[in-house]
């Protein structure tokens, strides 16, 4: 298997979504990628556009239905906790025969900023300490194989916080803190 930052770099350049997505503000890789803490093939990518319209969702739904052929796959536009439109694309293609999960979110620039400080200040922490990368990869990798990591039950947000301000070092430790 290839190094999943790799692959995650050939989806967004060599197949042209980055490119694409560009076409319509700026894009900014956030999420596990840009952390360097990629446990499974899951892309998150944010585009700076507070003017994104029906018109650009469907135009991109095309696009990314034509180029990538997902086996699963959602747009829509949402109202957030602060009264902002914001737009969501998100599908799951077969990339070198593995199932990769893409989410975009068109968001404004201080949203964007937040994500990059957040993913930015837990790779300074990792990389002041390859223990605490460790223990947050082999959570991750353990609630995938116990099917325990999804938006529905652990996420990446959960295991960063009890692994990075909790002090929690396995997965049964952080099951334990956790209890959902």
């Amino acid at each position: 298997m290839m190094d999943r930052t790799k692959q995650a770099n050939r989806i967004l350049c060599d197949l042209g979504l980055l490119d694409k997505l560009n076409q319509y503000g700026k894009a900014h890789i956030i999420g596990s990628v840009r952390m360097d803490l990629m446990a499974w093939n899951d892309l998150d990518i944010d585009v700076e556009n507070e003017e994104m319209t029906l018109e650009g969702l469907h135009q991109l739904s095309d696009y990314i239905i034509h180029h990538f052929h997902p086996t699963w796959y959602e747009a829509k536009e949402e109202i957030n906790a602060q009264g902002n439109k914001i737009w969501f694309h998100g599908f799951e293609f077969y990339f070198e025969n593995e199932l990769w999960n893409i989410d975009i979110w068109f968001l404004d620039k201080t949203a964007i900023e937040k994500a990059e400080v957040y993913c930015d200040t837990v790779s300074n922490r990792i990389k002041e300490n390859k223990q605490l990368k460790n223990a947050i990869l082999e959570i991750k990798q353990e609630l995938i194989k116990k099917n325990l990591y999804a938006f529905d039950k652990y996420t990446g947000m959960d295991v960063y916080d009890a692994v990075l301000n909790k002090g929690v070092l396995n997965t049964e430790a952080f099951i334990c803190l956790i209890g959902k």
